[in-house]
């Protein structure tokens, strides 16, 4: 087969298999929200929490072991480029950068809305009110007390106040920019990982880049629409992220077939180390101020909550050991 032909067949393969991963959640999430019955919905709500924590440990995972090993990568080889002899943790900055970036982009959007509109940030009522961050809003058994559909206790659904109202809607508006900011680190990432199938010059390092790449993507799309449409963004807005995230990886794949000098040019290392380290920011703010807090903030199943992270962080494990960039030396 030739090479060209190769590439081809993996861009529409790795297309089609993230958004059928992409598709899941919205499936699993449209079929909670048509069952009447709150014993089984709260038992739905339970399995999404613990795949929201499984999501979480691959978000950890994908950080520490493919983001920011890639990130010390470029930086160390734009030092060797340009003869810098420095113990400055440059990679390590970029990354704090990248967290500070969402931190002050979040606050600032939110002083500056003090009523907060769903209808600027395209919000919508949540697919599944009913998660483990809403039963922990109330002492009582949640089996009993908790009405989902309408995400408030039994006893106090037709006396929700104001004050809560407000209060929502500063968390609805951290929960969709957080999603978005997500969404668009992945994105850049998943170009990246385009790119380095479209360099290769043989169709055996593309198959083997790509059997790796298109396991990480299965895992990381289904985290990430788990994240949307938990948020409160309109489905219009969800599809029009996923199938973003989706063609992401192509596009990278097909600038890597069109531009194959590009891997040898120190201003695109430049770039590339850059954008990398701040998306591995944003995969850190992400995880420890958006997924995991909501979900260990509950006294709702602690144990397994706690395993389904480190699952997660294990499978990322999994599918970075299997990445045949793993068998070159990092190190000169």
């Amino acid at each position: 087969m030739e090479i060209n032909k190769a590439k081809s067949i993996v861009l529409a393969t790795l297309f089609v298999v993230t958004l059928l991963s992409c598709l899941l959640p919205l499936k699993l999430m449209d079929t909670i929200r048509n069952v009447a019955d709150p014993v089984r919905k709260l038992r739905y709500s339970r399995v999404i929490s613990l795949l929201n924590c499984f999501a979480g440990g691959v978000f950890l995972g994908t950080c520490l072991l493919d983001l920011f090993p890639e990130v010390q990568d470029n930086i160390d080889d734009v030092m060797v480029a340009l003869k810098i002899n420095s113990s400055f943790p440059f990679a390590e900055f970029l990354v704090v950068l990248g967290l500070f970036t969402v931190l002050i982009v979040e606050q600032i959007s939110l002083d500056c809305k003090h009523e907060p509109s769903r209808q600027e940030i395209g919000e919508r009522e949540p697919l599944l009110q009913g998660s483990s961050r809403e039963v922990n809003a109330t002492n009582a058994d949640p089996e009993v007390s908790f009405l989902y559909g309408s995400g408030q206790p039994i006893n106090e659904a037709s006396h929700h106040s104001h004050s809560g109202h407000s209060h929502d809607s500063h968390h609805s508006a951290n929960s969709s920019l957080r999603s978005l900011l997500l969404s668009v680190a992945l994105s850049l990432h998943s170009i990246f990982e385009g790119l380095a199938i479209g360099l290769q010059k043989n169709v055996e390092e593309v198959l083997q880049i790509f059997a790796a790449v298109v396991l990480h993507k299965c895992v990381i799309a289904f985290g990430l629409s788990l994240n949307l449409v938990q948020s409160n963004l309109r489905t219009r807005v969800i599809i029009q992220l996923t199938l973003i995230f989706c063609l992401a990886a192509p596009i990278g794949l097909g600038i890597g077939m069109g531009v194959e000098l590009i891997s040898n040019s120190l201003e695109a290392t430049i770039l590339s180390g850059i954008l990398q380290g701040m998306a591995c920011g944003t995969f850190l703010y992400v995880t420890f101020f958006e997924v995991l807090p909501h979900e260990l903030n509950s006294n709702d199943l602690r144990t397994p909550k706690m395993l389904f992270i480190i699952l997660g962080f294990a499978a990322s494990c999994a599918i970075v050991f299997l990445d045949p960039d793993t068998a070159k030396p990092r190190c000169p």
